[in-house]
């Protein structure tokens, strides 16, 4: 005779919903983010290695280790996918429940080279620039290039977006010869070198407005840190961007572009609409709620991989519509 437990165990199986189907996929299939990494000009293998670092973060959602990590910044990121409508074949449903499941954004590096003798030259030109992002994509089928410039090279009056309030840029170049849509790519200058007051704060003095306090790096270089927050702008803002989303991904796009969900609340760039926002009570000049690494005297406000210590960009959450922010 069956004892009570066992036959709760057997109702429960019986009557309980069950939300999946056998026609369909038991995990959807998350989209894949490329990169191909072109170092244009010399780099020190700190800032090679701390982006690297920053990169692999972006998944990192092991148990192990501290937290805030920076993969819970990239979820806020992945939630700018919800305004889309998931393909009806990566949909779970049943009579009973009724669950929509929103693709991650497995981020990874293809390729990485460095071009020390600068091919293109010191002084960029926007089409030499437009060549380097094309060179940095070679042959490889949906890869999203990130250009970083050198110290060495020059970038004013090019209209990248250094120095205006961005301190990085990411655009689409048209028009290529053997593809039927634009090439997105992002490209960084040199924030230590290249409006250091802008770009590379809080780490180096700010050129206007409330000086605030500076903070040393948590990597302790200063040009890899800094790097590190505009590749995060870069991307977040990439990543998030309707006009760009069904060229990214090398996996098959999981949902319907055409049929987004117009929201105010989802905006465009959400990460340099919370440039210089680290913490919660920033102000100009402020960074709002870090922490400070009583080892190093680094500031920090998320963890990666091996236990590295990161100070990311906030970022526009659309649920709250605020400046979510690690700590």
């Amino acid at each position: 005779m069956a004892s009570s437990s066992s036959l709760s165990i057997i109702i429960f199986l019986f009557f309980a919903p069950l939300c999946f189907s056998r026609e369909l996929p038991a995990q959807i299939i998350n989209g894949t983010l490329d990169l191909s990494l072109l170092w244009y000009g010399s780099f020190k293998p700190v800032q090679k290695e701390r982006v690297r670092d920053f990169i692999d973060s972006l998944n990192f959602d092991a148990k192990e280790g501290l937290d805030p990590k920076v993969s819970a910044w990239w979820k806020v990121v992945e939630s700018y996918l919800e305004r889309f409508e998931v393909k009806e074949i990566y949909q779970q449903k049943n009579k009973m429940c009724n669950k929509t499941v929103v693709p991650r954004i497995k981020v990874k590096i293809v390729r990485s080279f460095v071009d020390e003798k600068m091919k293109y030259g010191k002084d960029l030109t926007i089409e030499n620039a437009e060549k380097l992002a094309d060179t940095a994509v070679g042959n490889i089928s949906k890869v999203v290039p990130v250009v970083f410039l050198a110290s060495q090279v020059r970038t004013h009056g090019l209209g990248l977006g250094f120095c205006n309030g961005t301190c990085q840029t990411y655009a689409q170049i048209n028009n290529i010869k053997g593809r039927e849509k634009p090439q997105p790519y992002i490209m960084l200058s040199n924030p230590e070198v290249e409006c250091p007051g802008e770009c590379a704060w809080p780490f180096h003095t700010a050129d206007k407005g409330p000086r605030g306090m500076t903070y040393q790096p948590p990597s302790g270089e200063i040009g890899a840190d800094a790097l590190v927050i505009q590749l995060a702008t870069g991307l977040a803002d990439l990543a998030s961007n309707q006009a760009h989303t069904d060229l990214l991904f090398k996996s098959e796009v999981p949902y319907n572009v055409l049929k987004s969900n117009g929201s105010s609340n989802y905006i465009v760039d959400p990460a340099t609409k919370c440039f210089k926002v680290f913490g919660s009570g920033a102000f100009p000049g402020f960074t709002g709620k870090i922490r400070v690494d009583p080892a190093t005297g680094g500031a920090f406000n998320s963890h990666g991989i091996n236990h590295l210590k990161f100070l990311i960009p906030s970022i526009w959450d659309p649920k709250t519509k605020s400046c979510w922010t690690p700590m």
